[in-house]
């Protein structure tokens, strides 16, 4: 399933206008982390800062594995943008869209709990990323360790 968004936010504060409606949803909170992550791989403060905005109780040692993984290779975020490629360094794509899949282990918004699979241009295989459903109807992402690790080297 193809998830089009508007634009890609370039800080927190962005990210937090975008939340309300991107968090209806499970792909919405993927994206979301996606975004999140793309924002730390680019400035680890403002990063945090997005990570904590899904979810508050994220731990300290959480969002510095996250900064260290992603530091080196801050390309690697570009990867889950659908049209991006590692032949042309991962540029974006004028249109905002992310693919995503399941199979029949991946849990159902009816248990509150779905592992997405996203696209990833620089690997050989989706990567996951498990969102749940909080108490107030609100989808936050609670594993995407996936997310951060290697992919394809960009072309020089």
């Amino acid at each position: 399933m193809k998830h089009r968004i508007e634009k890609i936010p370039v800080n927190s504060g962005e990210l937090e206008k975008m939340l309300p409606e991107m968090l209806k949803t499970p792909e919405g909170a993927a994206a979301a982390c996606i975004f999140a992550l793309h924002i730390l791989a680019r400035n680890a403060e403002d990063g945090k800062k997005a990570l904590k905005l899904l979810d508050p109780d994220m731990a300290a040692s959480r969002l510095q594995l996250a900064e260290s993984q992603l530091e080196p290779s801050p390309w690697i975020m570009n990867s889950y943008f659908t049209g991006t490629d590692p032949a042309d360094g991962y540029r974006l794509p004028s249109e905002v869209q992310f693919e995503f899949s399941t199979n029949k282990y991946s849990g159902s918004v009816e248990e509150g709990s779905v592992k997405l699979f996203t696209a990833c241009s620089g690997a050989a295989s989706p990567r996951p990323v498990t969102v749940k459903r909080r108490q107030n109807g609100t989808w936050y992402p609670n594993e995407w360790s996936s997310l951060i690790v290697g992919v394809a080297a960009p072309a020089e």
